[in-house]
């Protein structure tokens, strides 16, 4: 089953503005949907991976994981 996107979630995601997510999705360079009877876009993720890369979405993960383990060590106190 695919996981979807909020615009704003796409936006940290990325790291970049949420208009600039709307941007890209007015200028077709991301599909997205309105879920029926809303107003919110919802981003697939193979249309993220499609966007920037596999290569990339695979390595931007693997960072951001990497971030909250050392995040999480507990700091020395001296």
């Amino acid at each position: 089953m695919e996981k979807f996107y909020r615009l704003t979630e796409v936006a940290k995601i990325l790291r970049v503005s949420p208009l600039t997510v709307r941007r890209w999705i007015d200028e077709g360079k991301l599909k997205a949907f309105h879920p029926a009877g809303t107003r919110l876009y919802r981003v697939p993720e193979s249309s993220l991976k499609e966007l920037v890369g596999e290569e990339w979405w695979e390595q931007l993960f693997a960072s951001r994981a990497e971030e909250a383990t050392q995040e999480q060590k507990p700091r020395r106190r001296r």
